[in-house]
C-alpha cells in the first residue's frame, strides 16, 4: 500500500511539473501558433470604431518608419495605423526571434517613439509594453491606448 502511494504521488508530481513547463512555453511565446495578425486583431478589439484603420505588415524597408529602431533579423510584425494622417493612432505588435532581448527592444522603442510622427497631430498616450517575445507599441488617444495595453496584458496571460 506504501509502494502504491509513493508511485501515485511521483507520477501526480510528474504530471504536475509537465503542465507547468507547457505554461512556461505559452508564456515565453504567447500566441506562439497564431500568425501576429490574429494576434493584432484581438489586441485592436473595443477600439473606437470610427477610427478607419488599415493593417500594414512590417518588413525590412518599413520596419523603423513604424518601430523607431532598426530592423531587427527574423522579427515579424504588423501594424494597425489611421489611415487618416490627421489622427494619431497606430498599434504595432512585433514577434521577436527567440535569440532577442524582448525587454531591451521594448526599452529602444520607448526611447525612440515620436508620438508627433504625423506632425499635425500628437498621440495622447504612448505606451511600449513586452510579454515574452511580443513587443507592443501604441500611440493613440487615452482610451484606446488603455484599451489597446489592456487587451495585450489579457491576451498574455
Amino acid at each position: 500500500m506504501k509502494r502504491f502511494a509513493a508511485l501515485s504521488l511521483a507520477l501526480l508530481l510528474l504530471l504536475f511539473a509537465a503542465a507547468c513547463s507547457s505554461d512556461t512555453d505559452e508564456t515565453e511565446n504567447p500566441g506562439a501558433d497564431m500568425t501576429v495578425d490574429e494576434i493584432m486583431a484581438q489586441l485592436i478589439e473595443g477600439v473606437n470604431s470610427e477610427i478607419s484603420t488599415a493593417s500594414i505588415p512590417l518588413d525590412e524597408e518599413n520596419f523603423k518608419a513604424y518601430t523607431f529602431i532598426d530592423y531587427i533579423e527574423g522579427a515579424e510584425g504588423v501594424v494597425s495605423e489611421a489611415m487618416i494622417s490627421s489622427v494619431a493612432h497606430s498599434v504595432v505588435l512585433v514577434r521577436l526571434p527567440e535569440d532577442a532581448d524582448a525587454q531591451a527592444v521594448a526599452e529602444d522603442i520607448e526611447a525612440n517613439a515620436n508620438p508627433n510622427k504625423w506632425l499635425c497631430v500628437t498621440a495622447e498616450k504612448t505606451e511600449v509594453v513586452s510579454h515574452g517575445n511580443l513587443v507592443l507599441l501604441v500611440m493613440s488617444f487615452e482610451d484606446d491606448a488603455t484599451t489597446v495595453v489592456d487587451n495585450f496584458n489579457a491576451f498574455c496571460e
